[in-house]
């Protein structure tokens, strides 16, 4: 055989075999979910933006990890396991039908990047500092879920009550309308989303947690806790997917205030 041939077949094989390998690498890498869904603005929640933009299904379609409220601020929700839950203002924990309606949330198709196992932390201050330094390991800029799990000696956590129109701002629901409950000698799952500072006009910078016990009967945003003992599960976010409000409240809203500090009084 010529030689100029036999080097031009060898070198088509060896793209084919290249092609081959990225379409198998591109096909595995489909298969992990690194990207985070969001519902609406925080800013707009802040503002009263509490009418539904998507259902519970539709979410549940988008990933089975995450957090956020129903239409009206109809408690707190936590998704886990694909299971969107509901804390009420009654201190009931609730799973949620397909038809109930969301007006803010974020959720992920959870992918553990890395574990942290024996994790001791004494109150809410001091388990947001840790996670803060293990995830500076890889880069603070990205996103982060976390699904802690273990024992809380106590745990204080709130939900809200349903809001009627015309809605109020957050910061006045918070202060009139928030309940709060607090759990001795718990065992559960604390779901953890943390945004970097530069989106912090679209979530809320830094970390936010709502808890889920074991036995499916408490829960709520976490406000405080007191010896955490347990292990995390971190996943890495590295794309964001936003859908905003259609309606004439939220095309009709000015975003110019910088809600930082009002959203940082009601954490």
């Amino acid at each position: 055989m010529n030689k100029k041939i036999a080097f031009a077949l060898l070198i088509v094989g060896l793209l084919a075999v290249s092609a081959v390998s990225a379409q198998n690498s591109l096909f595995l890498n489909s298969n992990n979910d690194d990207s985070m869904y969001q519902v609406s603005l925080m800013q707009a929640f802040m503002h009263g933006e509490y009418n539904g933009v998507i259902t519970v299904g539709d979410l549940r379609s988008h990933g089975d990890t995450g957090l956020g409220t129903f239409e009206g601020v109809n408690g707190e929700m936590i998704v886990l396991d694909g299971v969107i839950y509901q804390a009420a203002s009654d201190g009931s924990i609730n799973v949620m039908p397909d038809n109930e309606t969301i007006p803010f949330a974020t959720i992920t198709k959870f992918d553990e990047d890395w574990k942290i196992d024996n994790i001791s932390a004494k109150d809410f201050d001091d388990l947001t500092n840790q996670l803060n330094k293990e995830i500076r390991k890889n880069s603070t800029n990205n996103m982060y879920v976390i699904k802690l799990k273990g024992d809380f000696s106590n745990i204080t956590v709130r939900s809200v009550e349903k809001q009627e129109k015309p809605y109020k701002e957050f910061t006045e629901v918070a202060a009139v309308d928030q309940k709060v409950f607090n759990h001795t000698d718990q065992t559960g799952t604390v779901v953890a989303v943390y945004f970097p500072e530069y989106m912090n006009e679209l979530n809320m910078h830094g970390w936010h947690l709502h808890f889920l016990s074991d036995d499916k009967t408490k829960g709520g945003h976490v406000l405080n806790f007191t010896d955490f003992k347990g292990s995390g599960q971190i996943d890495e976010i590295h794309e964001f997917n936003m859908i905003l409000p259609s309606d004439d409240t939220f095309a009709k809203m000015n975003f110019t205030e910088d809600m930082t500090n009002k959203i940082s009084s009601v954490e």
